[in-house]
């Protein structure tokens, strides 16, 4: 018993040394790649992601394989931030009208649901947090009460308002139909969103305080 063992751990070593630096291969540490000129640090896109914060509304830009930027940005709403990624809803609020109204019809380009951007992929160049977010931040409520207040039933309007359900800013044509000045409730009926022509119209009951109202106005 004592010489096979001898004999095993004396030349195991030798008779087989390509298995063994293969098995130690594994354990390699990879290099670190290096970064595209123009691409946040896996360190900056991760403090800029905490730093703007989950519910936003952010545009990410994207370097593509030619070294040029993405255009345009991809919108999407913070819905997660982890350890070594964070996930976006995609905001199309234009594809969502649509298909609210028929679910077999694709008006518009684009798609829906989430995607994780992981910190290391190293292909995102900048985060900006959506304009939208700066003009919901900035709107005049007293200067739409007033339009409001001046504003016929049955008469033509445009509107524009932020819609939280989609994170996105409807611009809309279409009708007020009922307001009640005291409570500042007022419904429309618009027929025009994003430019877009819709296949049946549609009634949007909203209020000047719990609403984010960003302008008003008659068509002439």
């Amino acid at each position: 018993m004592r010489s096979l063992h001898y004999h095993f751990s004396e030349h195991l070593p030798d008779e087989h040394p390509r298995m063994k630096r293969h098995f130690l291969n594994l354990f390699k540490t990879r290099k670190k790649v290096e970064l595209r000129e123009g691409i946040m640090s896996s360190e900056e896109l991760k403090e800029r992601v905490i730093s703007i914060g989950r519910g936003k509304k952010v545009d990410i830009t994207r370097m593509a394989y030619d070294g040029m930027a993405e255009d345009p940005p991809i919108a999407v709403k913070l819905i997660d931030i982890g350890g070594d990624h964070f996930t976006g809803k995609i905001i199309n609020v234009d594809r969502s009208i649509s298909e609210s109204q028929d679910t077999g019809i694709i008006y518009l380009k684009g798609g829906g649901g989430t995607i994780d951007f992981r910190y290391a992929d190293g292909d995102i160049m900048q985060v900006d947090e959506d304009i939208d977010e700066e003009i919901v931040q900035q709107r005049n409520i007293e200067g739409v009460r007033e339009i409001l207040d001046a504003l016929d039933l049955d008469e033509d309007i445009n509107i524009s308002y932020y819609d939280k359900n989609e994170g996105g800013v409807i611009n809309g044509t279409g009708k007020l139909i009922e307001k009640n000045m005291e409570s500042g409730d007022f419904i429309i009926t618009l027929h025009l969103i994003n430019e877009i022509k819709l296949k049946k119209i549609i009634e949007v009951p909203l209020n000047l305080e719990r609403d984010e109202i960003l302008d008003l106005e008659v068509v002439f």
